[in-house]
């Protein structure tokens, strides 16, 4: 005689499967650890005026790539970047769009000076110091100084596609998003936002 067997089979949680799906279809579960995703939350959101923005969802790698300063000698953008990051700009004299928002870069660097966050723009010209200068004679600008990277080594290493291309790197290195195409960085929503964003990537 066959003896029935006592040992109960587990309990399927049957009610949870249809929530859990429901969450996966929501967007309600992600797979980003916390950390990350904490300092990226406010990356995340950018205001109309940078609606162009995207954040880098990890934090990316931080940029190592050496160019020039006006006198020609080698720099990086951790050397130069401000305590509580930077805001860098690839641009080109021969760019149209990159030319019509220097003005509100130069502002910007300005508005952010007291932060601790350095506003860089690294021009792309391969015609160097001789070809830039004598734009930023022109503009007279008040707070942006002259980088040029005429190998487009920054570019390249940040795998930029276009110009112009603005790259918000924290304190630490790490890359926190990017904007490619120009916007209203004189706006003051978009100070607040690269604030914020900065400040989520300090010791992340």
């Amino acid at each position: 005689m066959t003896r029935r067997s006592t040992r109960r089979a587990p309990r399927r949680p049957a009610a949870l499967l249809p929530a859990l799906a429901a969450a996966l279809l929501s967007g309600a579960i992600f797979t980003i650890p916390a950390g990350n995703a904490r300092a990226a939350a406010p990356c995340t959101t950018p205001p109309p005026v940078l609606a162009k923005f995207k954040a880098a969802v990890p934090p990316g790698p931080a940029m190592t790539a050496p160019f020039q300063d006006a006198d020609g000698a080698g720099v990086t953008i951790k050397q130069l970047s401000g305590k509580s990051g930077a805001v860098v700009n690839l641009w080109a004299t021969w760019c149209a769009p990159c030319i019509k928002e220097m003005p509100q870069l130069d502002a910007l660097k300005g508005d952010l000076a007291e932060d601790g966050i350095a506003v860089l723009a690294i021009s792309q010209d391969r015609g160097g110091l001789g070809q830039v200068k004598p734009f930023y004679d022109k503009q007279g600008f008040e707070n942006l100084s002259i980088h040029l990277d005429p190998n487009t080594a920054v570019a390249r290493s940040a795998k930029v596609r276009g110009l112009p291309t603005t790259i918000l790197y924290a304190g630490d290195g790490r890359e926190m998003g990017r904007l490619e195409g120009v916007a209203e960085w004189d706006d003051p929503a978009a100070a607040d936002f690269i604030r914020a964003c900065l400040a989520s990537g300090t010791g992340g």
